[in-house]
C-alpha cells in the first residue's frame, strides 16, 4: 500500500502523534514487566512466609511456562517440595478440551408451498 507523499503538514504532525502513542504504549509495557521481573525475587522471599501461597504460585509458574522454562523453574531454591502432581493436575485441567465429532446432520426437505 502506498502512502500519499503530499502530506500536509498538520497531517504530518499527526501521524507522528500516533506514531508516538503506540511507542508510548510500547514504553510503558515494557516498563511494567521490568518493574514485575525485577520485584520477583522479594515476592518469593515474601511468600515464603506463607507456605500455601508459595505452593500456589510455584505450582501456577510450572503449570502455565513452557516446557523448558518449566524444567528451570524446578531447579529454584524456594520451590516446595512435592508440587510435581498438583503442577501436572493443573497442566492437565488447562489443556484445551477435545473435540468431539458430531453427529451427522440430518437435512430436512423443504416444505412444499400450497397452491393457491
Amino acid at each position: 500500500m502506498d502512502l500519499p507523499t503530499d502530506l500536509t503538514p498538520a497531517q504530518k504532525r499527526a501521524l507522528g502523534i500516533i506514531a508516538g502513542i503506540g511507542e508510548t504504549r510500547a514504553e510503558t509495557r515494557a516498563k511494567i514487566r521490568k518493574a514485575l521481573v525485577d520485584t520477583l525475587p522479594k515476592f518469593l522471599d515474601a511468600a515464603t512466609k506463607d507456605e500455601d501461597l508459595l505452593r500456589k504460585v510455584f505450582v501456577l509458574f510450572e503449570a502455565v511456562a513452557k516446557a523448558g522454562d518449566a524444567n528451570r523453574i524446578q531447579c529454584h531454591p524456594l520451590r516446595p517440595e512435592g508440587i510435581d502432581q498438583e503442577v501436572e493436575k493443573l497442566r492437565e485441567a488447562r489443556k484445551p478440551k477435545a473435540k468431539t465429532k458430531d453427529e451427522p446432520m440430518v437435512k430436512q426437505k423443504p416444505k412444499a408451498k400450497p397452491k393457491a
